[in-house]
């Protein structure tokens, strides 16, 4: 079995996608030196011409088409599509217009090795030409701070597929499609490691989707949470508190792991009622 998949969903970028391709298959040699085994797997959400799959052919990385585009401004259909063919151990959702340092892959697989089920990264921020700007640590990841709609995990932190082979990845979410799959991953119990340091550049330009939020994102996230709210309130009685993670210490890495019983495959799919209400004419 392969070790790693890592799906890259787009649409109609040739020009960043050769630079993300070019890095992660960097990432996979370096992690090939240690015995990592790893898929790339570009996801084209129906690009209007042939030059995302001839660039896949160049690069001699796997390929799937969406042959219908669903009109949608975002990538959440090509990354449900992507996510439902991994069939690795470990799979990670990467940008299109990202840089994946060499360390990545060799890195998160060390972590999720050693125990744990999702690993996030710190990275560095850059402008459109890939101009450093700043180093973005990111806090531990915690139930409470996903409640109260903080995200502290990567879109891209390397998973455990197993643990989501059950779960819902709904496209109408949109941009929100990764808040419920963390929320049940920790409402589940689910072990998360973060690495202290940066393992990519995150490119902002202004083609970058998720600066086109609008009210209906805000709703979709208050309605995931909400029902998330629910649920633990449901079973523990009280909301955990959000953390002051903004300020919290960092550390050189992972927490120590603790032997612990296997982990159990998480039982269910996400509720359907977080699905969005189609909007009404």
């Amino acid at each position: 079995m392969t070790d790693v998949t890592v799906v890259i969903p787009t649409r109609e970028r040739p020009d960043y996608l050769r630079a993300t391709l070019h890095s992660i298959l960097a990432s996979a040699a370096e992690a090939a030196v240690h015995g990592v085994t790893t898929r790339i797997l570009v996801v084209d959400d129906a690009s209007p011409t042939d030059s995302t799959s001839r660039l896949a052919r160049e690069l001699g990385v796997d390929y799937h088409r969406i042959l219908v585009h669903d009109g949608r401004n975002n990538p959440a259909s090509a990354i449900a599509k992507g996510v439902s063919l991994v069939e690795s151990r470990f799979y990670s959702v990467f940008g299109d217009d990202d840089i994946m340092l060499p360390r990545f892959i060799g890195a998160h697989v060390s972590a999720l090795d050693a125990g744990y089920d999702v690993c996030t990264t710190a990275f560095v921020r850059t402008d459109a030409d890939l101009r450093p700007v700043r180093e973005v640590t990111l806090p531990e990841a915690e139930l409470g701070d996903l409640l109260a709609g903080r995200i502290t995990i990567n879109d891209g932190a390397m998973t455990r597929t197993e643990l989501v082979r059950d779960l819902s990845w709904d496209p109408d979410l949109e941009q929100v499609i990764f808040y419920p799959i963390w929320l049940e991953l920790l409402f589940q119990g689910a072990r998360f490691a973060r690495l202290m340091e940066p393992l990519f550049l995150y490119r902002r330009h202004d083609d970058n989707v998720s600066d086109q939020l609008d009210e209906r994102d805000a709703e979709l996230r208050t309605r995931v949470r909400e029902h998330y709210r629910d649920l633990v309130l449901a079973r523990d009685g009280v909301l955990p508190q959000p953390t002051r993670a903004a300020g919290a210490s960092p550390t050189a890495g992972p927490k120590p792991v603790v032997q612990r019983p296997r982990w159990r495959r998480l039982a269910g799919r996400l509720r359907s009622s977080i699905r969005p209400r189609r909007p009404t004419d």
